[in-house]
């Protein structure tokens, strides 16, 4: 078989298989920057005592929660900044595969002066959980959908580790080799998030979304969290009939859920 042929072979399966989040073009709005260097959107309410930063997978960019960045009740209610995360969009190109280093890239985002929530997909939801494990007095809620979590469930896959080989990865583009790149180490570094002390979110309202076909995230990765997850205002919402991509097919679903952690907020914040 050809090198050409291996290298589409493989593309096939990432695709199908790995963490990600689809890729988009890029949105008519500017583009800022904070202080690490990852580059962000910002849209919506700046009024708003509430700003919803999203976190996407791998590979992905900001514009893969397009549709939340349109949504009227969003617009008007909350602000909303949506990042390209390390090694993607227009952040800095280089792999960081450290789930440290990609949330304290984020961390600059989070204000002092409103209610922050983050919302993150796929492997944006893992960054966001140990975003707010850093600094839990500065996250006021999350919305996890389709997190990977558990170090058992995470450990590469054959596919990815003929990605990682010299042939296949002369021909994968480089959204893949860094999307494969953040999968290779990501059981060692689930097992550190899964050391960190999680009763610091005893406080947070915490919704964990996933839908019971995902064949990529399995749904076990929200069961092993929300068995760890204590305090007040935990749910795992378990979607009959959806996969791993329930964010963009099943947005309507997504942005109920972001409803409800602003309104437990609310009543813990009268």
């Amino acid at each position: 078989m050809g090198k050409q042929a291996i290298g589409a072979i493989t593309l096939t399966f990432l695709a199908g298989l790995s963490i990600n989040s689809p890729m988009a073009s890029e949105p008519e709005v500017t583009t800022h920057f904070a202080d690490t260097g990852v580059a962000y959107v910002e849209q919506g309410n700046l009024t708003s005592h509430y700003r919803i930063i999203f976190i996407h997978g791998s590979p992905g960019s900001k514009e893969g929660y397009k549709d939340y960045l349109e949504n009227p009740w969003l617009l008007k209610n909350a602000e909303l900044i949506s990042v390209d995360r390390l090694g993607y969009g227009q952040s800095p190109k280089k792999l960081e595969a450290s789930l440290d280093s990609q949330s304290r890239s984020i961390e600059p985002l989070l204000t002092k002066d409103k209610i922050n929530i983050l919302v993150g997909h796929s492997l944006g939801a893992t960054i966001a959980l140990d975003l707010a494990l850093m600094v839990p007095k500065r996250v006021q809620g999350m919305v996890l959908i389709a997190p990977a979590l558990d170090p058992k469930l995470e450990e590469p896959k054959w596919y990815n580790r003929l990605a990682d080989t010299r042939l296949v990865k002369a021909f994968l583009p480089d959204h893949w080799k860094k999307s494969n790149g953040e999968m290779m180490p990501l059981a060692n570094e689930l097992s550190k998030l899964s050391r960190k002390d999680w009763r610091l979110l005893d406080p947070v309202p915490v919704i964990l979304i996933h839908g019971d076909e995902d064949s990529i995230a399995d749904p076990d990765n929200s069961v092993f969290a929300i068995k760890r997850l204590k305090g007040k205002g935990k749910e795992l919402v378990k979607v009959k009939g959806e996969g791993h991509f329930i964010l963009w097919k099943n947005p309507s679903k997504i942005i109920n859920e972001i409803k409800k952690i602003i309104n437990a907020i609310d009543l813990s914040h009268p």
